[in-house]
């Protein structure tokens, strides 16, 4: 069997084996996400490191759904599984880089580039426009307690529409509006998905995929 795919196999074995430990840990002590078998970083290196599906199946099996809490997890196997896949599909020949500092940069089709732009022109006016709706929700709360929390954006949408194309838009409102600043994984993720995001374009392009 391939070296590389008996490697990918362990590490994603691993990853869900800790991941379900640790959130067996987690629920015996009242959720207390303080309690867990290892710190949150260092599970996350398993994603890294190639065991984002795993990763992921155990959030599906044992948190079941995004939050606060998990949100950093969810997106980190996301964006750590586009890479990994992007690594796969070299190594096992799903895609040809023959000849690619000549592609990666020249032969671009006008219609494909035209097409994008329009996407992410109207992805990073929304995501704009989500996170400064948010932040005016949030604003009423302060003033008002009684509407605390009732029609705000969850977090899940805001990161998704980042990872969507809307990370520019996000980075803006983020900084005009003073939003979700203090909050690691909003200040970090969206210019890694900028990153991530024109390595993909980038790497489809010198493929020769459009």
């Amino acid at each position: 069997m391939d070296p590389f795919l008996v490697y990918l196999i362990a590490v994603n074995v691993v990853a869900f084996l800790l991941f379900t430990i640790d959130y067996l840990i987690m629920a015996g002590n009242d959720y207390d996400w303080d309690t867990g078998l290892m710190d949150g970083r260092i599970l996350s290196l398993f994603a890294v490191a190639g065991g984002a599906p795993g990763m992921l199946l155990a959030l599906a099996v044992w948190a079941r759904r995004v939050n606060k809490r998990n949100i950093a997890w969810w997106f980190t196997a996301i964006v750590c599984l586009v890479v990994w896949g992007m690594v796969c599909a070299w190594k096992w020949g799903l895609v040809s880089f023959d000849g690619f500092w000549d592609a990666v940069f020249h032969g671009f089709n006008r219609g494909v580039l035209h097409g994008l732009g329009v996407y992410l022109l109207v992805a990073n006016v929304a995501t704009f426009l989500a996170f400064g709706f948010d932040k005016l929700i949030a604003a009423d709360d302060g003033i008002d307690p009684r509407r605390k929390g009732g029609l705000r954006l969850p977090e899940l949408w805001l990161m998704g529409l980042s990872l969507l194309g809307g990370s520019v838009g996000g980075m803006v409102a983020m900084r005009l509006f003073r939003h979700k600043t203090r909050k690691w994984y909003f200040v970090a993720g969206p210019p890694l998905f900028v990153v991530l995001q024109t390595v993909l374009f980038l790497y489809l392009h010198a493929a020769g995929l459009y």
